[in-house]
């Protein structure tokens, strides 16, 4: 189909983060990881289908989900394997543009929960940890001295789709510090060294949890403007948990702190 290849390379060049690159575009791979994103409410620029993997039935669903604004494009099997980074690919990819997240989109309620991710370096470990507020009722992730790409393919993929509907600021750290005070968050942050265990890091009210990067951890910046710094007790021979799970560990204690978890049923 004409055009098909420029768009395939413009696919490619988000993928990868080339320049130039429209703002808040994402390549996104799959059917599952699509519906999130119209879920989400996300623009849909362009679809990319492979009709030798693709099922009829996801075509129908489609096209009654998109609007005309949607261009289709066609793409050999050879192509789509060249544009996802998945084994089994489904026949789908597409170009999808999300407006960069804001502070005023996190809503703030009494017990409301953020989360501060501060000098992330590994797509997957950010992608995680929006997984991760998602699941325990967060209502938005600061990203502080930022380090990697917000549109990033792990970032999508490693959050399950989450990051198209959980607000994700990039934010410097005073500005984030200013807005958590002003709002009357209390700060908890996490690093291994602290002497104060995670359970006794009071969660009630607005909470905000901070996490450090997994290479560099909870920069001096948060320590000190932290309410309290807590730590995960580890009783083996390693000396913290996995950004992600740690994330977990904090994120559901404050669940529990709020008494939010009545919201779940099961």
């Amino acid at each position: 189909m004409p055009g098909s290849h420029a768009r395939v390379r413009q696919f490619l060049d988000i993928k990868r983060g080339r320049r130039p690159v429209v703002p808040g575009a994402l390549a996104i791979e799959g059917l599952w990881s699509i519906r999130r994103a119209i879920d989400a409410s996300l623009r849909i620029d362009v679809l990319f289908v492979c009709p030798a993997l693709l099922p009829g039935a996801a075509v129908t669903e489609l096209r009654a989900a998109l609007g005309p604004e949607t261009a289709w494009l066609e793409v050999s099997e050879r192509d789509l394997r060249r544009m996802v980074d998945r084994d089994g690919p489904d026949g789908l990819a597409a170009i999808a543009r999300q407006r960069p997240g804001r502070l005023a989109d996190i809503e703030v309620h009494d017990r409301a929960r953020v989360v501060v991710a501060d000098r992330f370096d590994l797509a997957g470990n950010l992608g995680t940890l929006i997984r991760c507020a998602d699941g325990a009722g967060a209502t938005g992730v600061l990203v502080t001295d930022r380090r990697v790409r917000l549109e990033h393919p792990l970032v999508v993929r490693a959050s399950m789709g989450t990051a198209f509907s959980v607000p994700v600021v990039d934010v410097g750290r005073p500005e984030a510090l200013g807005w958590l005070r002003r709002r009357g968050f209390r700060i908890v942050a996490a690093d291994p060294a602290a002497t104060v265990s995670y359970r006794d890091g009071r969660y009630g009210g607005r909470v905000a949890v901070v996490l450090g990067s997994e290479r560099f951890g909870l920069g001096s910046f948060w320590k000190e403007a932290a309410d309290v710094v807590v730590a995960i007790p580890m009783l083996g021979v390693g000396d913290s948990l996995n950004v992600g799970h740690a994330a977990a560990l904090l994120l559901y204690e404050a669940l529990h702190g709020t008494g939010d978890e009545g919201r779940w049923r099961p």
